[in-house]
Protein backbone atom coordinates (compact mmCIF):
# COMPACT_ATOMS: atom_id res chain seq x y z
CA UNK A 1 0.00 0.00 0.00
CA UNK A 2 1.38 3.55 -1.02
CA UNK A 3 2.09 5.86 1.85
CA UNK A 4 -0.12 8.48 0.93
CA UNK A 5 1.20 10.85 3.43
CA UNK A 6 4.94 10.17 2.20
CA UNK A 7 3.56 10.83 -1.46
CA UNK A 8 2.03 14.03 -0.26
CA UNK A 9 4.88 15.22 1.10
CA UNK A 10 6.95 14.26 -1.36
CA UNK A 11 4.90 16.76 -3.96
CA UNK A 12 5.12 19.39 -1.69
CA UNK A 13 8.91 19.43 -2.42
CA UNK A 14 8.06 19.70 -5.68
CA UNK A 15 5.77 22.40 -5.55
CA UNK A 16 7.16 24.68 -2.53
CA UNK A 17 10.51 25.27 -2.84
CA UNK A 18 12.85 27.25 -0.26
CA UNK A 19 16.31 27.01 -1.71
CA UNK A 20 18.84 28.31 0.69
CA UNK A 21 20.70 31.67 0.17
CA UNK A 22 23.34 30.29 0.95
CA UNK A 23 26.82 30.30 -1.43
CA UNK A 24 26.07 28.20 -4.51
CA UNK A 25 27.48 30.54 -7.21
CA UNK A 26 29.79 33.14 -5.60
CA UNK A 27 31.63 31.30 -2.03
CA UNK A 28 33.36 33.67 0.32
CA UNK A 29 36.22 36.12 -0.31
CA UNK A 30 38.05 37.20 2.51
CA UNK A 31 38.92 34.65 4.76
CA UNK A 32 42.46 33.81 5.80
CA UNK A 33 43.66 31.08 3.26
CA UNK A 34 46.79 30.04 4.32
CA UNK A 35 47.62 27.18 6.80
CA UNK A 36 50.21 29.41 8.68
CA UNK A 37 50.15 29.56 12.80
CA UNK A 38 46.96 31.65 14.18
CA UNK A 39 46.83 31.13 17.89
CA UNK A 40 43.79 31.63 19.69
CA UNK A 41 43.44 35.20 21.25
CA UNK A 42 41.37 35.18 24.08
CA UNK A 43 37.87 36.34 24.06
CA UNK A 44 35.03 37.31 26.97
CA UNK A 45 32.37 35.18 26.60
CA UNK A 46 29.74 36.76 25.28
CA UNK A 47 26.39 37.17 26.93
CA UNK A 48 23.05 35.69 25.42
CA UNK A 49 22.53 36.99 21.76
CA UNK A 50 25.84 39.26 21.92
CA UNK A 51 27.99 39.10 19.02
CA UNK A 52 32.06 39.83 18.20
CA UNK A 53 34.21 39.69 15.90
CA UNK A 54 36.83 37.09 15.78
CA UNK A 55 40.23 38.96 16.93
CA UNK A 56 42.08 36.38 14.51
CA UNK A 57 39.90 35.60 11.77
CA UNK A 58 38.01 39.01 11.47
CA UNK A 59 34.45 36.71 11.37
CA UNK A 60 31.61 37.54 13.76
CA UNK A 61 30.42 35.00 15.65
CA UNK A 62 26.85 35.69 17.90
CA UNK A 63 25.94 33.90 20.95
CA UNK A 64 22.85 32.04 20.50
CA UNK A 65 21.64 29.77 23.52
CA UNK A 66 22.10 30.05 26.96
CA UNK A 67 20.67 27.27 29.58
CA UNK A 68 19.10 30.33 31.29
CA UNK A 69 16.45 30.35 28.52
CA UNK A 70 15.04 26.96 29.67
CA UNK A 71 15.95 26.97 33.18
CA UNK A 72 15.39 24.13 36.04
CA UNK A 73 18.88 22.05 35.97
CA UNK A 74 19.85 22.34 32.40
CA UNK A 75 23.66 22.98 32.02
CA UNK A 76 23.47 23.13 28.13
CA UNK A 77 21.51 23.99 24.61
CA UNK A 78 22.90 22.80 22.19
CA UNK A 79 22.86 21.54 18.60
CA UNK A 80 23.01 17.69 18.10
CA UNK A 81 26.02 16.77 16.04
CA UNK A 82 28.58 17.77 13.32
CA UNK A 83 26.69 15.71 10.88
CA UNK A 84 22.06 17.06 11.65
CA UNK A 85 21.77 20.36 10.33
CA UNK A 86 19.90 21.67 12.61
CA UNK A 87 18.01 24.50 10.20
CA UNK A 88 14.17 24.19 8.58
CA UNK A 89 13.95 24.15 4.86
CA UNK A 90 13.50 28.25 5.29
CA UNK A 91 15.80 28.34 8.08
CA UNK A 92 13.10 30.38 10.10
CA UNK A 93 13.01 27.40 12.73
CA UNK A 94 16.12 24.91 14.20
CA UNK A 95 15.72 22.26 16.52
CA UNK A 96 18.52 22.06 19.40
CA UNK A 97 18.85 19.77 22.62
CA UNK A 98 19.34 20.21 25.88
CA UNK A 99 21.41 18.16 29.02
CA UNK A 100 17.99 16.97 30.77
CA UNK A 101 17.02 15.13 27.21
CA UNK A 102 14.60 17.55 25.75
CA UNK A 103 14.19 18.30 21.79
CA UNK A 104 13.58 22.15 21.35
CA UNK A 105 12.19 23.85 18.72
CA UNK A 106 13.72 27.57 18.34
CA UNK A 107 12.91 30.54 16.30
CA UNK A 108 16.15 31.14 14.43
CA UNK A 109 15.74 34.62 13.77
CA UNK A 110 15.73 35.91 17.72
CA UNK A 111 17.30 32.55 18.84
CA UNK A 112 14.82 32.59 21.49
CA UNK A 113 13.05 28.77 22.32
CA UNK A 114 9.55 28.33 21.23
CA UNK A 115 8.62 24.89 22.87
CA UNK A 116 9.67 21.24 23.80
CA UNK A 117 8.93 18.92 21.04
CA UNK A 118 6.52 15.91 21.83
CA UNK A 119 9.30 13.11 21.33
CA UNK A 120 10.13 10.60 23.61
CA UNK A 121 13.47 9.45 22.44
CA UNK A 122 16.65 11.90 23.09
CA UNK A 123 18.54 10.40 20.30
CA UNK A 124 15.88 10.90 17.81
CA UNK A 125 17.85 11.10 14.53
CA UNK A 126 16.03 13.82 12.92
CA UNK A 127 15.81 15.29 9.68
CA UNK A 128 14.16 18.40 8.35
CA UNK A 129 12.04 17.87 5.30
CA UNK A 130 14.13 19.32 2.05
CA UNK A 131 11.45 21.84 1.09
CA UNK A 132 8.22 21.58 3.93
CA UNK A 133 9.47 23.89 6.84
CA UNK A 134 6.88 22.74 8.81
CA UNK A 135 7.73 19.09 8.82
CA UNK A 136 10.67 16.55 9.79
CA UNK A 137 11.63 13.07 9.94
CA UNK A 138 12.10 11.53 13.31
CA UNK A 139 12.95 8.26 14.97
CA UNK A 140 11.13 7.02 18.23
CA UNK A 141 9.49 4.38 20.29
CA UNK A 142 6.02 2.59 19.54
CA UNK A 143 4.10 2.74 22.52
CA UNK A 144 4.57 -1.14 23.09
CA UNK A 145 8.60 -0.92 22.61
CA UNK A 146 11.33 0.11 24.70
CA UNK A 147 13.45 0.69 22.15
CA UNK A 148 13.39 3.16 19.57
CA UNK A 149 12.14 1.35 16.22
CA UNK A 150 9.72 3.40 14.17
CA UNK A 151 9.80 6.57 11.78
CA UNK A 152 7.40 9.09 12.07
CA UNK A 153 6.34 12.88 10.87
CA UNK A 154 6.07 15.77 13.42
CA UNK A 155 4.09 18.53 12.36
CA UNK A 156 5.31 22.14 13.70
CA UNK A 157 2.10 24.18 13.97
CA UNK A 158 0.41 21.36 16.07
CA UNK A 159 2.80 18.83 17.68
CA UNK A 160 1.33 15.94 15.14
CA UNK A 161 2.89 13.19 15.02
CA UNK A 162 2.41 10.51 11.85
CA UNK A 163 3.75 7.09 12.21
CA UNK A 164 5.26 6.71 8.78
CA UNK A 165 6.85 3.16 9.23
CA UNK A 166 6.48 0.46 12.28
CA UNK A 167 9.73 -1.76 11.62
CA UNK A 168 8.62 -4.16 14.08
CA UNK A 169 10.38 -6.93 12.74
CA UNK A 170 13.01 -6.27 14.48
CA UNK A 171 13.67 -5.36 18.37
CA UNK A 172 15.71 -2.05 17.13
CA UNK A 173 15.90 -0.09 14.39
CA UNK A 174 18.40 2.69 13.20
CA UNK A 175 20.39 5.12 11.64
CA UNK A 176 22.96 4.64 14.53
CA UNK A 177 22.15 8.08 15.40
CA UNK A 178 24.52 9.59 12.48
CA UNK A 179 22.84 8.92 8.97
CA UNK A 180 21.49 11.29 6.73
CA UNK A 181 18.55 11.34 3.88
CA UNK A 182 19.48 11.98 0.80
CA UNK A 183 19.09 15.60 -0.50
CA UNK A 184 15.85 15.05 -1.86
CA UNK A 185 14.71 13.53 1.34
CA UNK A 186 13.27 9.98 -0.03
CA UNK A 187 15.75 7.59 1.23
CA UNK A 188 17.07 6.77 5.16
CA UNK A 189 19.21 3.75 6.04
CA UNK A 190 18.97 1.90 8.86
CA UNK A 191 20.20 -0.59 11.11
CA UNK A 192 17.73 -3.31 12.13
CA UNK A 193 18.31 -5.64 15.24
CA UNK A 194 16.83 -8.62 16.19
CA UNK A 195 18.01 -10.36 19.27
CA UNK A 196 21.80 -11.26 17.89
CA UNK A 197 21.24 -10.15 14.44
CA UNK A 198 21.57 -7.47 12.35
CA UNK A 199 20.39 -6.36 8.98
CA UNK A 200 21.20 -3.27 6.88
CA UNK A 201 18.60 -1.72 4.52
CA UNK A 202 17.45 1.24 3.41
CA UNK A 203 13.60 2.94 3.79
CA UNK A 204 11.78 4.52 0.92
CA UNK A 205 9.81 7.20 2.03
CA UNK A 206 8.07 8.10 -0.50
CA UNK A 207 6.85 4.66 -1.59
CA UNK A 208 7.02 3.10 2.04
CA UNK A 209 9.56 0.20 0.88
CA UNK A 210 12.19 -1.47 1.80
CA UNK A 211 15.09 -2.66 0.23
CA UNK A 212 16.69 -5.92 -0.03
CA UNK A 213 17.53 -6.33 3.21
CA UNK A 214 21.16 -7.74 3.95
CA UNK A 215 23.13 -9.53 6.97
CA UNK A 216 25.65 -7.60 8.67
CA UNK A 217 28.02 -8.24 11.84
CA UNK A 218 28.59 -5.49 14.74
CA UNK A 219 32.15 -5.16 13.55
CA UNK A 220 30.58 -4.17 9.99
CA UNK A 221 27.88 -1.73 11.35
CA UNK A 222 30.09 -0.26 14.34
CA UNK A 223 29.75 3.39 13.53
CA UNK A 224 27.04 4.27 11.51
CA UNK A 225 25.16 3.84 8.05
CA UNK A 226 23.64 6.47 5.52
CA UNK A 227 23.03 6.86 2.60
CA UNK A 228 25.04 9.56 0.62
CA UNK A 229 23.71 13.25 -0.68
CA UNK A 230 22.58 12.07 -4.16
CA UNK A 231 20.63 8.95 -3.20
CA UNK A 232 23.00 6.72 -4.98
CA UNK A 233 24.91 5.01 -2.61
CA UNK A 234 24.56 3.75 1.07
CA UNK A 235 27.87 3.60 3.47
CA UNK A 236 28.20 1.45 6.31
CA UNK A 237 31.08 2.83 8.75
CA UNK A 238 32.28 -0.49 10.98
CA UNK A 239 35.53 -1.21 13.29
CA UNK A 240 37.66 -1.85 10.39
CA UNK A 241 36.52 0.10 7.49
CA UNK A 242 33.99 1.29 5.72
CA UNK A 243 31.82 -0.32 3.24
CA UNK A 244 30.00 0.76 0.56
CA UNK A 245 26.74 -0.18 -1.01
CA UNK A 246 24.20 0.66 -3.86
CA UNK A 247 20.91 1.63 -2.88
CA UNK A 248 19.38 -1.21 -3.22
CA UNK A 249 21.80 -2.56 -0.96
CA UNK A 250 24.03 -4.84 -3.55
CA UNK A 251 27.90 -4.31 -2.43
CA UNK A 252 29.81 -2.67 -4.63
CA UNK A 253 33.52 -2.17 -2.68
CA UNK A 254 35.26 -1.95 0.56
CA UNK A 255 37.19 1.17 1.54
CA UNK A 256 41.01 0.07 2.47
CA UNK A 257 41.79 -0.92 6.13
CA UNK A 258 41.71 2.28 8.70
CA UNK A 259 38.78 4.11 6.39
CA UNK A 260 36.97 5.09 9.48
CA UNK A 261 36.89 7.89 12.29
CA UNK A 262 34.93 11.37 12.37
CA UNK A 263 33.18 11.44 8.47
CA UNK A 264 30.65 12.85 6.63
CA UNK A 265 29.04 11.62 3.22
CA UNK A 266 29.74 14.74 0.98
CA UNK A 267 28.86 16.55 -2.43
CA UNK A 268 32.20 17.31 -4.41
CA UNK A 269 31.86 20.16 -6.87
CA UNK A 270 30.62 18.11 -9.75
CA UNK A 271 27.67 17.02 -7.19
CA UNK A 272 29.41 13.75 -7.20
CA UNK A 273 29.49 11.68 -3.79
CA UNK A 274 32.40 11.46 -1.68
CA UNK A 275 33.34 10.76 2.13
CA UNK A 276 35.79 13.26 3.97
CA UNK A 277 37.06 11.99 7.06
CA UNK A 278 40.02 11.73 9.75
CA UNK A 279 42.93 10.04 7.98
CA UNK A 280 44.52 9.07 11.54
CA UNK A 281 44.20 5.41 11.01
CA UNK A 282 44.77 5.45 7.10
CA UNK A 283 48.01 7.42 6.85
CA UNK A 284 48.54 8.11 3.05
CA UNK A 285 51.54 9.45 3.83
CA UNK A 286 52.49 8.99 7.55
CA UNK A 287 51.31 12.13 8.94
CA UNK A 288 46.89 13.04 9.97
CA UNK A 289 45.20 14.00 7.37
CA UNK A 290 41.92 14.97 6.44
CA UNK A 291 41.13 12.19 3.52
CA UNK A 292 38.40 12.24 0.82
CA UNK A 293 37.25 8.95 -0.88
CA UNK A 294 35.58 8.97 -3.94
CA UNK A 295 32.39 6.59 -3.51
CA UNK A 296 32.07 5.64 -7.12
CA UNK A 297 35.54 4.58 -7.43
CA UNK A 298 37.05 3.67 -4.16
CA UNK A 299 39.93 6.13 -4.53
CA UNK A 300 41.46 7.98 -1.64
CA UNK A 301 43.04 11.04 -1.54
CA UNK A 302 44.69 13.55 1.00
CA UNK A 303 42.93 17.07 1.28
CA UNK A 304 44.60 18.79 4.24
CA UNK A 305 47.37 18.04 6.84
CA UNK A 306 46.06 18.25 10.02
CA UNK A 307 47.84 17.76 13.66
CA UNK A 308 47.83 14.50 15.58
CA UNK A 309 45.66 16.03 18.90
CA UNK A 310 43.44 18.04 16.57
CA UNK A 311 40.72 14.79 17.02
CA UNK A 312 38.73 16.48 13.91
CA UNK A 313 34.94 16.48 13.10
CA UNK A 314 33.76 16.53 9.80
CA UNK A 315 30.28 18.60 8.18
CA UNK A 316 28.67 18.42 4.99
CA UNK A 317 25.44 19.39 5.31
CA UNK A 318 26.68 22.24 3.10
CA UNK A 319 24.69 20.57 -0.11
CA UNK A 320 23.75 23.86 -1.97
CA UNK A 321 27.54 24.70 -1.33
CA UNK A 322 29.32 21.59 -2.94
CA UNK A 323 32.81 21.06 -2.96
CA UNK A 324 34.10 21.79 0.26
CA UNK A 325 33.83 19.98 4.08
CA UNK A 326 33.62 21.70 6.93
CA UNK A 327 36.47 20.73 9.65
CA UNK A 328 36.36 21.57 13.59
CA UNK A 329 39.35 20.55 15.81
CA UNK A 330 40.51 20.31 19.19
CA UNK A 331 43.92 20.71 20.66
CA UNK A 332 46.69 21.36 21.38
CA UNK A 333 48.80 19.39 19.23
CA UNK A 334 52.89 19.97 19.78
CA UNK A 335 54.41 19.35 16.15
CA UNK A 336 51.50 20.91 13.80
CA UNK A 337 48.79 23.62 16.01
CA UNK A 338 48.62 25.42 12.69
CA UNK A 339 44.82 24.25 12.71
CA UNK A 340 44.20 23.50 16.89
CA UNK A 341 41.01 24.83 18.44
CA UNK A 342 39.22 25.97 15.10
CA UNK A 343 36.37 25.65 12.06
CA UNK A 344 37.64 25.49 8.78
CA UNK A 345 36.95 24.83 4.96
CA UNK A 346 39.11 22.57 3.07
CA UNK A 347 38.58 22.35 -0.62
CA UNK A 348 37.80 18.56 -1.85
CA UNK A 349 39.60 19.08 -5.31
CA UNK A 350 42.85 17.94 -3.44
CA UNK A 351 44.58 21.60 -3.87
CA UNK A 352 45.14 21.63 -0.02
CA UNK A 353 42.95 25.17 -0.43
CA UNK A 354 41.35 25.88 3.22
CA UNK A 355 39.23 28.92 4.25
CA UNK A 356 39.48 29.70 8.02
CA UNK A 357 36.41 30.88 9.72
CA UNK A 358 36.83 31.24 13.58
CA UNK A 359 38.36 29.91 16.82
CA UNK A 360 35.57 28.07 18.91
CA UNK A 361 36.98 28.55 22.46
CA UNK A 362 35.92 25.46 24.06
CA UNK A 363 37.92 22.48 25.63
CA UNK A 364 36.87 19.02 25.58
CA UNK A 365 39.48 18.24 28.11
CA UNK A 366 37.32 20.69 30.51
CA UNK A 367 33.51 19.87 29.49
CA UNK A 368 33.32 16.07 28.48
CA UNK A 369 31.83 15.02 24.79
CA UNK A 370 29.31 17.91 24.66
CA UNK A 371 31.79 20.43 25.04
CA UNK A 372 33.14 18.97 21.21
CA UNK A 373 32.28 21.99 19.09
CA UNK A 374 31.21 19.70 16.19
CA UNK A 375 30.38 22.89 13.83
CA UNK A 376 27.78 22.23 11.11
CA UNK A 377 26.45 24.48 8.37
CA UNK A 378 23.16 25.63 6.74
CA UNK A 379 22.41 24.10 3.42
CA UNK A 380 24.00 26.76 1.72
CA UNK A 381 26.88 27.31 3.84
CA UNK A 382 26.76 30.66 5.09
CA UNK A 383 25.79 29.86 8.64
CA UNK A 384 27.45 28.06 11.02
CA UNK A 385 26.94 26.90 14.69
CA UNK A 386 29.21 25.51 16.83
CA UNK A 387 28.98 24.88 20.37
CA UNK A 388 31.74 25.92 22.92
CA UNK A 389 32.06 25.73 26.67
CA UNK A 390 34.34 29.10 26.58
CA UNK A 391 37.02 27.08 28.06
CA UNK A 392 35.15 25.63 30.96
CA UNK A 393 31.50 25.75 32.39
CA UNK A 394 28.15 25.85 30.64
CA UNK A 395 27.63 24.77 26.76
CA UNK A 396 25.57 27.22 24.46
CA UNK A 397 25.72 27.53 20.69
CA UNK A 398 27.18 29.94 18.58
CA UNK A 399 26.49 31.18 14.93
CA UNK A 400 28.95 32.61 12.20
CA UNK A 401 27.25 34.34 9.66
CA UNK A 402 29.69 34.45 5.95
CA UNK A 403 27.31 36.47 3.71
CA UNK A 404 29.55 39.60 4.87
CA UNK A 405 32.64 37.67 3.26
CA UNK A 406 30.89 36.23 -0.02
CA UNK A 407 33.21 36.92 -3.35
CA UNK A 408 34.50 35.48 -6.07
CA UNK A 409 35.76 31.96 -5.22
CA UNK A 410 33.53 29.72 -7.08
CA UNK A 411 32.85 26.10 -5.91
Amino acid sequence: MKNTLGFSLWMLAAVVSYPSPGMTQSGFDGLIADHEIHVPTKVARPGLHASYVDPVFKTTVTRITDPSQIGGNVSRVRHYYSKMNPFNADESRAILFTSDGGVWLYDARTWNPIKNLRIVSSDPEIQWHPSDPYIFYFLDFMENSPNVRAMFTYDIRNDKKTLLRDFKEYDTARGKLEGNMDMGGRYYALIGKKGKNMEAFVYDVLNNKISKRISVTERMADDWISVSPSGKYVVIMGGDRSRIYDIDMNHLRDLPEGSYGHADLCLKADRSDAMVFDGADLQLDHNRNINMADLATGKISILTRIGWATTPHVSCRNLNFPGWALISTQGPDQKYPNHDFEIFWVKMDGSGQVRRVAHHHSSRENGGYFAEQHAVSNRGGDKIIFASNWGSGTISDFLIELKTVRGKLSP
